[in-house]
């Protein structure tokens, strides 16, 4: 599998590799063999092509994300890990088809995804778990995803009040139904071996003020880090990373993070299966 990607990697500081050039990415069909499916939600703006993400685990348990057009800002792809034993420098490599390999040993299945990322290194063992409830969507309205769909929207600063009244009125017109057979997979609790920090050299995040109190601070592998008190109403970075007289900004991360429990009338998907998928996609298309 390694010799079949070609590796394209970016050291920090450096241009990440791909060049902004969408010609090498796929569309995202959900009759691949692909196990799962997202979206790009941060960026998402009416009348461009939403950012659709095609999971897989492939036999050689290999973890692959492949994306509908250049991934941007807070993704999988772009994401670097510093931890106090390691501090990775690389990208994940990405293959010819826009697919990104970003995790070896991975699990996939109801209950659990599990995976260690690729661009971490080998100096100590360092994986991540989701665990997982999966939903039965059958016969659920889909202006109920829509809801959760629009409050994560609202919490990206890149997506537009325009943008925003378009999807609301998704979800007051819209009376489709999922079909039999669909389902979604809610990340309910996150684990990792160490605590770490997710951060972004080539992306620039929209952060907290450095003004904002501080929760914590230190040094691991060279890099000074702090981390600021989080927004309660917008996704921000609220990590600085210090390193090479640059400065990066990402999340921090405990070795066990429960996520916000979510109202019953909320229907909270992070993965649809394939069925799920083009029920949703077909009604988002109406403005993406």
């Amino acid at each position: 599998m390694k010799k079949q990607l070609l590796i394209c990697m970016g050291v920090l500081g450096l241009t990440a590799c791909g060049g902004g050039d969408d010609a090498i990415y796929e569309i995202v069909d959900p009759s691949s063999k692909a196990s799962f499916f997202s979206y790009d939600i941060a960026t998402a703006k009416a009348g461009d092509d939403l950012t659709k993400k095609t999971y897989q685990v492939d036999k050689d348990k290999n973890f692959i994300v492949n994306y509908s057009q250049a991934p941007k800002l807070q993704t999988e792809a772009t994401r670097n890990f510093l931890t106090k034993d390691e501090l990775s420098q690389i990208s994940p490599p990405q293959n010819t088809t826009g697919a990104y390999w970003v995790g070896d040993n991975a699990i996939f299945n109801d209950t659990v995804l599990e995976y260690e990322p690729y661009n971490f290194g080998n100096k100590t063992p360092f994986k991540l778990s989701y665990q997982l409830k999966k939903i039965d969507l059958s016969g659920q309205e889909i202006a109920d995803y829509l809801d959760y769909f629009y409050t994560q929207a609202q919490r990206s600063t890149k997506v537009g009040d325009t943008t925003l009244g378009l999807i609301k009125s998704l979800t007051v017109a819209t009376t489709d139904k999922f079909p039999n057979n669909s389902v979604c997979w809610q990340k309910q609790v996150q684990l990792s071996t160490q605590d770490y920090i997710e951060f972004y050299p080539t992306q620039a995040l929209d952060h907290v003020s450095t003004n904002s109190t501080v929760l914590g601070a230190g040094t691991w592998q060279n890099a000074g880090w702090t981390v600021y008190q989080p927004s309660d109403t917008q996704n921000l970075a609220d990590t600085r990373v210090l390193y090479q007289n640059k400065e990066y900004w990402g999340f921090a991360h405990a070795q066990k993070e429960v996520n916000d429990a979510q109202p019953n009338s909320v229907l909270a998907c992070d993965f649809f299966n394939d069925t799920a998928f083009k029920s949703v996609d077909k009604v988002l298309n109406k403005v993406f």
